[in-house]
């Protein structure tokens, strides 16, 4: 169930090797054949792969909404980011993304190119109609990500902007890009 795009692999996590990335991600990155990369999950990353992880568990037939994904440098074979969802859709269709790049690959369009695969991976699964993402109002790479994978900003708040994209918009942009 990996996603490929020209630079890169996209992995989901089984529950066992997600609960590797939260004990010892050398382990993980170990059962995944992958160079060592050397990272660990800073504060609030690990909190909150920690809630997710118990979600994965609780949910093992839809666990993939839960899991963690780990973005690989196919030229390099080293996990360089992750990315997940937050949960199943929920019954508006709605699911919501997070993502996060290790700092010698940033400014790079690996984070635009791993994230517009994750949507279009979720506009392709039954009852997905739109994705959302929260961001914080100073990181504007993230933003930049966002928009070039043609999500608008549509809330903001001292703490948060968040942004979305409907299947409809998504699917339109796709048949343009092809002429």
């Amino acid at each position: 169930m990996n996603i490929e795009t020209t630079r890169l692999k996209i992995v989901p996590l089984t529950v066992e090797q997600f609960h590797l990335l939260l004990c010892d991600i050398n382990k993980m990155e170990q059962e995944l054949d992958l160079i060592p990369s050397n990272e660990l999950l800073d504060k609030h990353t690990q909190q909150a792969m920690e809630g997710l992880y118990k979600e994965a568990v609780k949910h093992p037939q839809s666990y993939i909404w839960y899991t963690n994904w780990q973005i690989i440098l196919k030229s390099e074979n080293i996990a360089i980011g992750s990315a997940c969802f937050t949960g199943e859709p929920d019954k508006n269709g709605q699911v919501e993304i997070g993502y996060g790049i290790n700092k010698d690959y940033r400014n790079c369009g690996y984070m635009t190119e791993a994230a517009e695969a994750m949507c279009a991976w979720a506009f392709k699964q039954e009852n997905v109609k739109s994705i959302i993402a929260e961001t914080e109002p100073d990181n504007y790479a993230s933003h930049k990500v966002l928009q070039k994978c043609k999500m608008e900003k549509y809330l903001e708040s001292n703490n948060s902007f968040w942004w979305k994209i409907e299947k409809e918009k998504y699917e339109n942009n796709i048949n343009k890009r092809k002429f």
